[in-house]
């Protein structure tokens, strides 16, 4: 049996017919999206990084040769022949063994700890995205910028936030994520989106959103972005079934009781998303069908990590993210699910912006007859 969610263009026609004909009361009108863009919740704003943005790479670069004990000299005969990635093959494992054990040379981004700390700068300002996640408010917390929310833990921001290529607004794409996504979204599994509310105008109606992996990958049209009104089949896995129970709150779909998501990324540079106690935010946008919000909770910070380690090289020289740098600032950063003997903290919060474009979301049952 194949079931398919009925678009709120359809839902309307169909509750129509039904109110005339006297038949059943009209069912809730669902909405059906596939995601175009996920990235971090990027805001960024003049003096929130007082400590000024963080240095390219050759400077951090030096930072580091210089905490192993390596002579200026060296240190500027290797640095120097970085040029921009393009450097010689004795230059470019000089940087990648930058680490060091016991005396001897080790993979920087396999073992980023055997690298001194550079001491990245952090994201000191006054607001970020994202929602509060404990239930405390302390100097450590941000203040939502659109909602006003007190207490916003996203501690990936204050950790990453001044890295030049995580810098962004809501209009303006953080070219770290944009990237990642961007080469992406083609080839893993499209992410989807379904609101169901019984009346999406009405303050305090209940709302299920549910999120899916799809067994397809989005398309592009003519101009390059993600296909709208598309069909998909929503991948019957029980892995990646999140059902997400909120309601109608200042005209935006809110779920503020805190679920956990999972979602099937890509295995190289978009890794699954794995999010305990997450809250969602979302409006929809009546001009063009689309709808935009923000993704909140717990993620663990080394899956972070390995999205920029995985590329080691390239992060670092094209993209500008240290990777040691990375390492020891998303773990000092980490704010949630101690480890229970070392006492480390494996999670890490943060928040993302998700954009959806309309779609049809085919389901198909356990079996099919």
């Amino acid at each position: 049996m194949v079931s398919r969610k009925v678009s709120g263009r359809w839902a309307a026609i169909m509750a129509g017919a039904a109110f005339v004909a006297g038949a059943q009361p009209a069912a809730a009108e669902t909405k059906s999206f596939v995601v175009s863009w996920f990235l971090q919740a990027a805001h960024s704003y003049e003096g929130d990084c007082p400590d000024g943005i963080n240095p390219l790479p050759e400077d951090l670069f030096r930072i580091e040769l210089r905490g192993i004990g390596m002579s200026e000299k060296d240190i500027e005969e290797i640095v120097g022949g970085v040029n921009g990635g393009a450097a010689t093959d004795e230059v470019e494992h000089a940087i990648v063994n930058r680490g060091r054990h016991n005396g001897k040379p080790m993979n920087a981004y396999t073992y980023p700890d055997t690298v001194p700390d550079p001491g990245l700068h952090e994201v000191k300002g006054k607001f970020a995205y994202g929602f509060n996640l404990d239930g405390k408010t302390t100097p450590n917390n941000y203040e939502d910028p659109e909602t006003a929310e007190k207490g916003v833990d996203n501690q990936y921001w204050r950790a990453l936030g001044c890295n030049i290529n995580h810098r962004g607004t809501k209009t303006e794409r953080p070219a770290e994520w944009s990237l990642h996504w961007e080469l992406n979204r083609n080839s893993m599994p499209a992410w989807l989106i379904t609101v169901e509310a019984d009346d999406f105008t009405k303050e305090g109606s209940d709302v299920t959103v549910t999120l899916n992996k799809a067994l397809e990958r989005v398309t592009r049209d003519a101009n390059g972005y993600v296909r709208a009104d598309a069909t998909f089949r929503a991948d019957p896995d029980p892995r990646w079934q999140n059902t997400l129970k909120g309601s109608i709150k200042n005209g935006m779909i809110e779920v503020r009781d805190p679920h956990e998501v999972h979602l099937s990324g890509d295995p190289y540079m978009l890794t699954d998303l794995d999010m305990t106690q997450a809250r969602v935010r979302m409006k929809l946008n009546p001009e063009d069908g689309t709808i935009e919000g923000i993704i909140g909770g717990y993620i663990p910070w080394r899956r972070v990590l390995f999205i920029y380690g995985s590329s080691g090289w390239n992060s670092e020289t094209m993209l500008g993210t240290d990777i040691p740098g990375a390492y020891h600032a998303l773990k000092k950063m980490a704010d949630a699910y101690p480890d229970p003997k070392t006492g480390q903290n494996t999670a890490i919060s943060t928040a993302f912006r998700i954009v959806g474009v309309p779609a049809f979301i085919v389901r198909i049952k356990d079996q099919v007859e």
